[in-house]
């Protein structure tokens, strides 16, 4: 896949977890997705849209949430049932993904932690 315009930086991340906090809430989503932006310092184009399937999904039953920032943007949804939340970022800036991963671990007390670049 690198070999598509090659002369366009690319950098994705994908962290995963089981959380050890109560269910997430909007404002958590809210607060999580922009205390990442400051920490990676990436800048946001909008707000961020949070948005629940609960009413409308058999397999999905949790809180999620997108951040479109200047360089590209993250997303991130959770599962209540099975406490368990993955983290999408996608970039044309470099930024540390080790890093990623400790501010998930961190905010979301995650019990087990994957992260992967892809």
């Amino acid at each position: 896949m690198r070999d598509l315009c090659p002369e366009i930086f690319r950098k994705r991340v994908v962290v995963e977890g089981l959380y050890g906090i109560d269910p997430p809430d909007a404002a958590f989503i809210e607060a999580f997705l922009l205390g990442l932006s400051r920490d990676l310092r990436m800048r946001p184009l909008t707000s961020v849209l949070v948005f629940s399937p609960d009413h409308h999904s058999e397999l999905h039953h949790g809180i999620a949430g997108f951040l479109p920032w200047v360089e590209s943007g993250c997303s991130l949804y959770t599962w209540s049932d099975k406490r368990f939340f993955s983290l999408e970022i996608f970039s044309c800036k470099d930024f540390d993904a080790d890093g990623c991963a400790c501010f998930a671990q961190t905010r979301f007390k995650a019990e087990r932690l994957c992260c992967r670049m892809l």
